[in-house]
């Protein structure tokens, strides 16, 4: 089974996928990097995309992970397609990054997060960067 990450170009999404890296080579998985985008057929954001993640992967010092990235394009529910992507996948667990929150945070979880963890069909492993 492969480890999937969703990832965005955000310091939640870069701890999500350095993580997620360490993770698969713990367990020897493959490791995919989840995306979606507005326009899947842009070869040069698709392109800058790889080198973002694999800058990420870097800091996290993991930059010799391989991995493979899957993307896909969303029509309005980004969620949604994100869900969809990761059932295409045949992922066992899909890592996730989150923010700090304040306790009512915690009780209010972000709305896409909660929806996602209901969603899917397999475990998902919710990752913060440590303060």
């Amino acid at each position: 089974m492969a480890i999937a990450v969703a990832f965005s170009d955000s310091p939640e999404g870069r701890f999500a996928v350095a993580h997620a890296a360490q993770e698969a080579m713990r367990r020897r998985e493959q490791l995919l990097v989840l995306q979606i985008v507005d326009d899947a057929s842009s070869t040069a954001e698709i392109d800058a995309l790889r080198g973002v993640v694999q800058a990420a992967l870097d800091a996290g010092k993991v930059g010799e992970s391989p991995w493979e990235l899957r993307v896909a394009e969303h029509s309005g529910d980004r969620v949604g397609a994100l869900v969809e992507l990761i059932a295409e996948c045949g992922a066992g667990l899909v890592v996730v990054g989150s923010r700090r929150m304040k306790p009512i945070g915690k009780f209010l979880l972000d709305r896409s997060l909660q929806r996602l963890l209901i969603e899917v069909d397999v475990p998902v492993l919710v990752v913060k960067e440590p303060q």
